[in-house]
Order: C-alpha cells, then structure tokens, then sequence
C-alpha cells in the first residue's frame, strides 16, 4: 500500500488531528502518500438537540455519534483508516474493526475560557456536556449554573462571546492546544477571553480524552502494519483501562463520569474515577494493578458496591 485512505470529520480540530496523524505515519513509513476524506457524523449534523439524545434522534443504537457514519465508509472500503477523538468511541468496537494505534496523549484537563470581566463569584457557563454540567455544580459548590451550547470549538467560542447572559464555556485543553490557543489569553471575535485550567483531580476529564485514535477494519493487515508503527504504547495502556470500565459501565455520553489513567512509577497501572449518580451525589474511586483490564473491572466492582 502506497497510498493511505483516511477519513475523519470536517471541523478544524479534527483536522488538526488528522494531520497529526499522518504526519507520524509518513515518519514512521517513509514514501507513504496520505488522501483525506471528510465525512459528516450524526454529531456535526444535529447541533439542535443535546449530545445525549443524537444517538436516538439519528438511529444510530449505541455508536458513538461522531464516528458511526466514519465507520461506515471504513466498512464499505472507501477509506482504510479513521481518525478520531478516541474520547468518541464507545468502550468496545465492532467487530470489524480494530483499534490500530493511539499518538502520544496531550494535556487532558478540562479548561475555563472566560470573558475578561466575568463575575467568577457568579458564573454563567455553557456546555453541552452532563458530565461537566454536574461537575460544575459541585468544584462551584453551587455558585455557577450551565447553559445548553453545542459545536465545534470555534463554534462554542464564539458563541460565549456573543451571548451577553454567558460568563465562560468549558473545553478540553488537548482541542485548545492543537488549534494554537496554547496560551493563558486569546482574542475571539475580537474579545480577550482567559483560559483556566481546571485540576484533574477535582474536574476529572472524559474518559479517553486527549488521545487521537487510529481505526482500520481488522481484516486489513495490510494498513494495520503501518497505522500500528505509530502506537504509543503508555497512552495505549491508559486507554485500553478508561475504555474497559467505560465498557463495564455501559456508558456513553448522557453517563455523567468523567476519570483517568495514570501509569505509576513502578509500572503499575492507576486508574481514577468520579461517577455520578444525580447532579449533586457522586462517588470517588481509584484502583491500582498491573493489568489495565483488570484494574478496570476492580473499580467496576467498587463502584457497584460503593
């Protein structure tokens, strides 16, 4: 294979990503050429109902929304390789396809991205997520309340600076980075925003969030051989952990949990997670071993026992 077909969505971010992505392919094979296909996901097509409900507004079962219709064309041979936010992809694959590599993880806190002169005692925040809606109410200790936002990166900002009643947006760091908007403050419509980071601990992410996945057919071992050259193997073993329990969990994106996986030291595997039960009650858990698969099913345990 000279030539690998790759499909991904159309926002900037994600092809942002998918340059990413082939620029580490074309380092690791030298002579590959790369082709992009953009593909229009459920997710991109209805931003007029929350993320949680896209999957039975657009019948697509239990698929992640931003990947079922990538997928498809993978099916159907149009494209060899997928690239996505692995923080889309529910915890276990079809069949058909496999999870060939994962690039090396960015930052995967959450960030604050607030207007300049944001009442911070009095915050008006907006998200489209459940996980950070709750989240919200408990690192605010009550003093913020959410709006409903969906879109792009570029899309959520400016919408937060056009809206007079909204305060801030909450984003994923690893989005930020990978667009250029690395630093402390930025403009947006000609607007200063500030850019907080929001400590894991306290915020946890999404669950696989930071990580750029690679998807082929797992019949293809042709493209496997050369997508799995890019593997990075620590953020593939903290992956494979999140994405365990996330499996355990049945969760998609309406399941308000948000966690990580850290590798110790040692060797040894920790994965960390916060689960919430209502808006206001939630669990802490952490679990410890050498076996990501393992470590998952353990806390999967502590959690039902909690």
């Amino acid at each position: 294979m000279s030539t690998l077909r790759i499909g991904t969505r159309g926002s900037e971010l994600a092809l942002a990503q998918t340059h990413q992505a082939i620029a580490a392919l074309k380092a690791a094979n030298p002579g590959l050429e790369c082709t992009i296909t953009i593909i229009s996901t459920a997710g991109d097509q209805r931003t007029d109902i929350p993320l949680h409900m896209v999957n039975s507004a657009t019948n697509t079962g239990d698929k992640g929304v931003f990947i079922a219709a990538i997928e498809e064309a993978l099916a159907a041979g149009e494209i060899d390789c997928a690239v996505h936010s692995l923080k889309d992809m529910p915890g276990v694959l079809d069949s058909r396809f496999e999870l060939a590599a994962v690039l090396p993880r960015e930052e995967i806190q959450d960030v604050l991205v607030m207007k300049e002169n944001a009442d911070v005692n009095n915050m008006v925040i907006a998200t489209g997520s459940v996980r950070r809606s709750h989240m919200v109410h408990t690192y605010w200790g009550g003093k913020a309340t959410t709006v409903p936002v969906r879109g792009n990166v570029a899309t959520r900002l400016r919408k937060m600076v056009e809206n007079p009643e909204v305060s801030a947006t909450l984003l994923a760091r690893a989005g930020l980075n990978r667009l250029g908007y690395d630093r402390d403050s930025f403009e947006v419509e000609g607007k200063k925003v500030h850019v907080m980071g929001l400590p894991v601990q306290d915020f946890p992410p999404a669950l696989g969030q930071g990580a750029i996945a690679l998807e082929c057919r797992m019949d293809d071992t042709t493209a496997h051989n050369l997508i799995s050259r890019v593997n990075h193997t620590p953020t593939y073993r903290c992956i494979s952990c999140e994405r365990a329990f996330l499996n355990l969990l049945q969760a998609d994106c309406s399941v308000p949990v948000g966690g990580y996986a850290e590798i110790n030291p040692d060797g040894t595997i920790t994965l960390n997670v916060v689960h919430y039960s209502d808006a206001t009650h939630f669990t802490r858990l952490s679990e410890t071993g050498t076996d990501p698969e393992a470590v998952a099913a353990a806390l999967h345990t502590a959690l039902i026992r909690a």
